[in-house]
């Protein structure tokens, strides 16, 4: 079965957007997976360090 997806509000000024916009039509990104792949990578990173510090 697959996951259910929910909308996710993400705030940013106009001049973040066209830059954003421009960044993913170059790279052919999808700009909803893109963020979702970011934010789990700096969740692992955080846990990393997390770990890491207390050895």
């Amino acid at each position: 079965m697959a996951e259910k997806m929910i909308e996710l509000e993400v705030k940013v000024t106009m001049e973040e957007m066209k830059k954003i916009g421009e960044f993913c039509r170059q790279e052919g990104v999808n700009f909803s997976e893109w963020m979702r792949k970011l934010a789990l990578k700096e969740i692992e990173n955080r846990e990393k360090e997390k770990r890491d510090s207390k050895s």
